[in-house]
C-alpha cells in the first residue's frame, strides 16, 4: 500500500453520489453484484471491505488474538463507490465488517444498511473504557445511536517552517490559519490542498472562528456560505497569497522537500516522510488556533452479517480494533492515533519494544487528544448535503 492511501477525504461528486444511491433500489431488486457470492459464515472466517488504512500488515496477529481470520478487500476513498457497493451491490451479503470514513453512518444507519452496535455485548468489553471523544464522536454515532467502532483518526491542519513566522521550533505553539491566508510573511509561498473538503472547509472554519462570517457547519456550507467563502478565497488569490495547489501525497512531500513553499496545507504523514531526508530541517505539523478538520475511520457492521449469526466473531474483531496490540502496531506503522492508546503503550512495553517507540506512542496519544479536543476543530462530512453547491463554488475559485 502506498503512503497516500493511508488517509482518505477526497472530494465527493454529489451528482455521482446521488446517481449511485438513486440506483440502489433497482440494483437491490435485481439482486446486486455481490449477492450471488453470498455464503454462510461459521464464525472462524470473516470478510472486511473498506479503506486500507485499517488493514494490518500481518493479519495473523488478529487471528492469534481472536481466533477469527479476517480477509480484507480494499477500496479507495470514493464515497460514491462505497455507498453504491453497500446500498446497490449488496456487499453486506458477503462481507461482515465495513470500514470507511466518518459520516457514512448518517445515511447507512437510519436506512438499515448498518446494524446498531450493542455496546453491552460481553465480546465488546473494551467499549466502556474507550474515551468518549472517540466512542461518542462522528465516527461512531448518529442521532444518538451507535453504528460503528472507532478505529483511528486525526485532525488535519498544515505544515510550516517555524523560522519564517517566528514560531518556537519545538512545535508546541498554536499557529493561526492566518499564516495561510493573510500573512505578508508567507505571501506567495503558500500551497493549498486542491480538495475542497480540506481547503474550503478549513477556510470556512477560519472565517467562522474569527467572526468574519456567520457559518454553521464549515464542512457542509449553505449556498450563501459557500459563495462568501469563495469570494474571500478569490480575493486572497488575487492578492498573490497562494503559490500553488496540490492534490496528491507525493506532491505534498515534493513541495516540502524542495522548499517551494513556507506553509503547506497537507496531511501529517507528508511531514513524517519529509523528515526522513530533511531531519530537523523539516517543517512542523501545526497545532492550529482554529483546530483544523477532524476525521476518522470506523468499523461498521452490515445488517446481513448479524442475520447470518456472525455477531460474536464480528464483535471479537471490533474489540480487537479497540485493544492495545492493534493500536500500537497501527500507530507505529501508519502514524495515526486512535482510541485506547494507553493500551497500545502497555502492549508495547510487554512486547519489549524499545523506549523510543514507546515514547513515540505516548507522544502521539498526547498530540491527538490535544488536537481532537480543540473546541474550534470541526468534523469532516463526506456525505455533506450541499456538496454539489460547494463543488461548483470551489471550481469558481480554482478558475479565478
Amino acid at each position: 500500500m502506498s503512503v497516500h492511501q493511508q488517509h482518505t477525504g477526497g472530494d465527493i461528486s454529489r451528482r455521482s453520489f446521488l446517481k449511485s444511491t438513486a440506483a440502489a433500489g433497482v440494483a437491490i431488486a435485481a439482486g446486486g453484484a455481490f449477492q450471488s457470492a453470498a455464503f454462510a459464515q461459521d464464525g472462524a472466517l470473516l470478510k472486511a471491505y473498506g479503506v486500507t488504512t485499517a488493514q494490518m500488515g500481518d493479519p495473523s496477529l488478529l487471528t492469534k488474538a481472536t481466533g477469527v481470520k479476517l480477509e480484507f478487500t480494499g477500496t479507495d476513498a470514493d464515497i460514491g463507490v462505497f455507498m453504491r457497493d453497500v446500498m446497490a451491490n449488496n456487499i453486506g451479503e458477503t462481507h461482515d465488517i465495513l470500514i470507511f470514513d466518518n459520516g457514512t453512518q448518517n445515511i447507512l444507519g437510519p436506512n438499515g444498511f448498518y446494524a446498531e452496535i450493542d455496546t453491552t455485548d460481553p465480546e465488546l468489553n473494551l467499549w466502556d473504557r474507550t474515551p468518549d471523544f472517540w466512542k461518542k464522536s462522528d465516527i461512531s454515532m448518529f442521532d444518538g445511536k451507535v453504528y460503528g467502532a472507532p478505529i483511528l483518526g486525526n485532525c488535519d491542519t498544515f505544515a510550516y517552517f517555524p523560522e519564517v513566522i517566528g514560531a518556537n521550533p519545538n512545535g508546541e505553539d498554536e499557529i493561526p490559519y492566518a499564516v495561510l491566508y493573510e500573512d505578508d510573511r508567507t505571501r506567495g509561498r503558500v500551497a493549498l490542498d486542491r480538495v475542497l473538503s480540506q481547503a474550503m472547509a478549513c477556510m470556512a472554519n477560519f472565517l467562522k472562528i474569527n467572526g468574519r462570517f456567520e457559518i454553521g457547519d464549515p464542512a457542509n456550507l449553505t449556498p450563501e456560505e459557500a459563495k462568501a467563502v469563495v469570494d474571500y478565497a478569490i480575493e486572497r488569490k488575487r492578492a498573490g497569497q497562494f503559490r500553488t495547489f496540490h492534490n496528491s501525497f507525493e506532491e505534498q512531500v515534493q513541495l516540502i522537500q524542495n522548499r517551494e513553499v513556507d506553509v503547506l496545507e497537507c496531511w501529517e504523514p507528508a511531514v513524517k516522510e519529509a523528515e526522513k531526508t530533511m531531519g530537523d530541517k523539516a517543517p512542523i505539523y501545526a497545532f492550529a488556533v482554529e483546530g483544523g478538520k477532524k476525521w476518522g475511520h470506523g468499523a461498521y457492521v452490515p445488517a446481513q452479517a448479524i442475520e447470518r449469526g456472525n455477531k460474536d466473531a464480528i464483535y471479537k474483531v471490533l474489540n480487537y480494533f479497540l485493544g492495545g496490540e492493534f493500536r500500537a502496531i497501527q500507530a507505529r506503522d501508519r502514524g495515526y492515533a486512535g482510541p485506547n492508546m494507553d493500551l497500545g503503550v502497555e502492549y508495547a512495553k510487554q512486547a519489549g519494544w524499545d523506549q523510543a517507540q514507546i515514547d513515540a506512542l505516548q507522544a502521539t496519544d498526547k498530540k491527538i487528544e490535544r488536537k481532537m479536543s480543540n473546541p474550534n476543530a470541526f468534523w469532516s462530512k463526506p456525505t455533506a448535503e450541499n456538496a454539489d453547491v460547494m463543488e461548483q463554488e470551489w471550481q469558481r475559485f480554482l478558475s479565478a
